[in-house]
């Protein structure tokens, strides 16, 4: 897939209410597991924080394909 369809399917995605919604819902989950942590154990701690660093991470390589295709087009 080339530079160009992986960004237009990025900004799709990132534009696209049910994934922003789906996003927001875990991302708010896992922050109640930190905001409750007094009856969290170290486990489901380090879960939600790993959940969360991997929601950045899908959200960051999106973002990095609509970045990459902004570089190639200003090259051109």
């Amino acid at each position: 897939m080339d530079i160009a369809h992986k960004a237009a399917r990025a900004r799709n995605l990132l534009a696209d209410d049910t994934f922003k919604s789906v996003m927001e819902e875990l991302r708010a989950d896992q922050l109640s597991i930190f905001e409750n942590s007094a009856s969290a154990d170290v486990n489901s701690r380090e879960e939600a924080h790993s959940i969360l660093s991997a929601l950045k991470k899908i959200e960051s390589r999106l973002q990095a394909y609509i970045t990459e295709e902004k570089i190639l087009d200003k090259r051109k």
